[in-house]
């Protein structure tokens, strides 16, 4: 780990650099049900990280560095045993465990680590970082390459890919990119290519290429974003064949609104909300047919057909904020709902807790988890 840092900086150890060091404290503490034993467990997480930036010329680096140590029962169910923290595979190992145990977990990690370097209108970026494609707020088909669990407690915090990035600009309007991801060999790899462009106000994306899955595994997709009476009108769409299986298609649309500061009816003010639809071709329709591990190992962020969701934000107060998240199964009728708060008391400090609440019989996707309850503590600094 202390060799990669030292890689990621040492292009920039000579000469003037332009250098920034940010970070923060975390305490997030949880009790819930384990996904498939449902046993009941708490844990509680205490993460320092560390965000360093350098640039010198044409190049620049970042890393975010972490120090993670994790209590609990958690520790000790027989779900962490077999799927640990639900982390989906990567190519570098870059969060080893110092120590381990039922009782404790200490490890550290390199949550985000690139070097950038910029020639002839293009930048190249090499290292564990996050390939945002989508549109969508609660769902993202085209994000094959990072998905995104719309049920996490921590939802700022995104995985990252171990990858090769290059972008380029076409125009004033347009950008071109392409994606290498990196894999032990050509079937577990990625190498996907973006189109993206403005046009009458709208943003419009193509993108395709090769997937993770077999030798001759592909995807194409697409993705808008526009406005519509004072609001977003987004969506994606992605076809992918991954050869052992029938090609599927998977489809969202949604609509994203903010309120201001002076609507027609005061309770609006300062509202956000948003509204998705969501079709994934891979799921089945019938319960008795879902792939329950590939939630709980992170390859897949859905299990059925068709989905509805909504996200509500609101200020109280500049310093006190609410949330609720919502999802419905429309397949097996389960449904998710996540309320929240927030509160910035001092400085730099944020407490918030949350609650989210699963519904549905004991064989459907969100019935079959348990209900969690968490409570946080983060100081930036």
């Amino acid at each position: 780990m202390k060799s990669l840092l030292l890689a990621a900086l040492m292009p920039l150890s000579a000469g003037a650099v332009d250098f920034e060091a940010s970070g923060y404290l975390k305490n997030l503490y949880e009790t819930k049900r384990t996904p498939v034993r449902r046993a009941s467990v708490w844990s509680d997480l205490s993460r320092a990280r560390l965000s360093l930036e350098a640039s010198h010329g044409p190049f620049r680096t970042h890393v975010d560095y972490d120090h993670e140590l994790r209590f609990g029962t958690l520790l000790q169910s027989q779900d962490f045993r077999q799927f640990g923290l639900a982390e989906p595979p990567s190519h570098f190992n870059l969060a080893p465990s110092i120590s381990s145990g039922t009782d404790a977990n200490y490890r550290h990690r390199l949550y985000r680590g690139w070097i950038e370097a910029r020639f002839a209108g293009a930048r190249l970026r090499f290292g564990r970082q996050r390939i945002a494609w989508g549109t969508a707020k609660l769902w993202n088909p085209v994000d094959v390459l990072n998905p995104y669990q719309p049920t996490s407690v921590e939802r700022n915090e995104r995985r990252g890919v171990d990858v090769l990035h290059l972008r380029r600009g076409m125009g004033d309007l347009a950008t071109a990119e392409a994606a290498y991801t990196l894999g032990e060999r050509w079937s577990e790899s990625d190498l996907l290519a973006r189109l993206k462009g403005s046009f009458g106000g709208t943003d419009l994306s193509l993108l395709g290429g090769h997937v993770a899955g077999s030798t001759s595994s592909w995807m194409v997709g697409g993705a808008w974003s526009s406005n519509l009476m004072d609001g977003n009108f987004h969506g994606e769409w992605s076809v992918v064949d991954l050869q052992f299986v029938d090609p599927f298609f998977r489809g969202v649309a949604g609509y994203e609104y903010s309120f201001s500061a002076d609507p027609f009816w005061a309770p609006l003010k300062d509202l956000w909300w948003v509204f998705e639809y969501l079709y994934n071709g891979r799921g089945p329709s019938d319960p008795r047919y879902y792939d329950v591990s590939s939630l709980a190992t992170g390859r897949e962020v859905s299990l059925a057909r068709n989905y509805i969701g909504s996200g509500l934000s609101k200020e109280l107060h500049p310093l006190l904020k609410v949330e609720l998240y919502s999802l419905f199964n429309m397949d097996d009728q389960s449904h998710f709902v996540a309320p929240s708060i927030a509160y910035n008391p001092l400085g730099e400090l944020h407490v918030s807790a949350g609650w989210q609440r699963f519904g549905g019989t004991p064989t459907s996707e969100y019935g079959r988890l348990g209900n969690l309850f968490f409570a946080q503590a983060q100081w930036f600094w």
